[in-house]
């Protein structure tokens, strides 16, 4: 690792180690004020490794657009958790002149480690395992605070592990984190993440297998480009318009397990703003001392229908329509294991919010760079720029 970019992946690794760790039990031991000075110091080193490259090595456009986004975002940060979203659009746009396999393999490796820490933590009685039954459905939640989580990052790490083995991703490497994956979904029966992940996996042995096919497919490649700005209109529209004396509305919300009426219920009793306004909403997840809530359910997981009534009809478009302008440009540029990655998230996006945190989704860095600097998406050509 070059010196000059040590800043930055010390900030990144406190941030990354951190965020994973606020989803577990250990979060008991740093939230609040430590949590935020934590996040302060990891600003003030991305600030420092900004400020050593000067005015002359900003892209001022790209600079104007991540933070008007964060700041947007950050108006309605009411706790350490949503401050991560703001702090997303900082990462990606002071990633900007950093190769993303160096990125991508770094955070494979510590989300890694800290996965598997947080696991086995839970099982030598460190921090607590909590285990859920509702009716047949058994859920544990192997050290974090809700039985997604773990499935979650699990997801992203097999995306990476995808990225950096694309050229040849190996039959041994497939079977292990097919077995893996399978493994998480038994003990959380956590079934988009676990499916999702089996995709990407039989995907990238095609792509392997038959290259040829992967240029010739320009149409699903074109499809790929649009899926943030497809998914996210269609899962907003489809929630606006839920009607459950509909038989077909109703069996696609049974089947979608009430997430068209609860996000309806949403739209009806918070509303929707041209801008941010603080929203909150009561979920399933423990908090950090493992004590669940009396209130009512009304999470909304569509990360879109979610981001418009929090952060406002404004945000969603311009988030919609960055995220199709570097899709496309992945498209164009030839990235097509980022794209197939990313618009597997776009999709995921429909069904789960998680994906608008680094921790889950380092490939928002790799868009970015799609638009702010496209010659780090290049394979590295030296010892030394990786």
């Amino acid at each position: 690792m070059r010196w000059q970019d040590v800043p930055f992946f010390l900030s990144y690794g406190v941030f990354l180690a951190t965020s994973v760790l606020s989803t577990s039990f250990y979060y008991r031991y740093f939230m609040g004020y430590p949590y935020t000075w934590i996040q302060s110091a990891c600003v003030a080193l991305l600030l420092i490794y900004e400020f050593r490259k000067g005015l002359q090595g900003q892209n001022w456009l790209g600079l104007g657009i991540c933070g008007i986004m964060a700041l947007i975002s950050l108006q309605v940060s009411t706790g350490n958790l949503i401050r991560l979203v703001p702090l997303l659009f900082m990462y990606t746009y002071c990633a900007r002149n950093l190769h993303f396999e160096r990125v991508a393999r770094f955070s494979m490796n510590l989300s890694i480690v800290l996965t598997c820490f947080v696991v086995a933590s839970g099982y030598l009685g460190i921090i607590d395992n909590v285990v859920v039954a509702k009716g047949s459905r058994v859920r544990e939640y192997l050290g974090f605070r809700y039985a997604l989580y773990a499935p979650g990052l699990l997801l992203n790490i097999t995306a990476l592990w995808i990225y950096l083995n694309r050229k040849k991703p190996s039959i041994l490497g497939t079977v292990i984190l097919a077995a893996v994956n399978a493994w998480v979904y038994y003990k959380t029966d956590s079934r988009i993440s676990f499916a999702l992940a089996i995709l990407l996996l039989v995907a990238a042995q095609i792509m392997r297998f038959a290259p040829k096919w992967v240029e010739k497919l320009q149409g699903l490649w074109a499809l790929a480009a649009a899926s943030f700005g497809i998914c996210g209109s269609v899962s907003m529209v489809m929630t606006g318009i839920y009607n459950g004396s509909i038989p077909w509305m109703r069996k696609l919300n049974s089947m979608l397990e009430s997430r068209l009426s609860l996000g309806k219920r949403s739209l009806e009793s918070k509303g929707v703003s041209l801008f941010a306004r603080q929203i909150s909403w009561v979920g399933n997840g423990l908090d950090a001392f493992g004590n669940s809530t009396n209130k009512a359910y009304t999470y909304v997981d569509c990360l879109y229908v979610k981001v418009m009534q929090r952060y406002g009809i404004l945000f969603i478009a311009a988030l919609l329509g960055v995220a199709t302008w570097a899709m496309y440009r992945l498209w164009k540029q030839k990235h097509y294991h980022i794209l197939l990655i990313s618009a597997t998230v776009a999709v995921h996006c429909i069904l789960d919010d998680l994906s608008f945190s680094l921790h889950y989704n380092t490939f928002w860095i790799a868009m970015g760079l799609a638009l702010l600097n496209p010659a780090a998406l290049a394979v590295p050509q030296t010892e030394e720029e990786t």
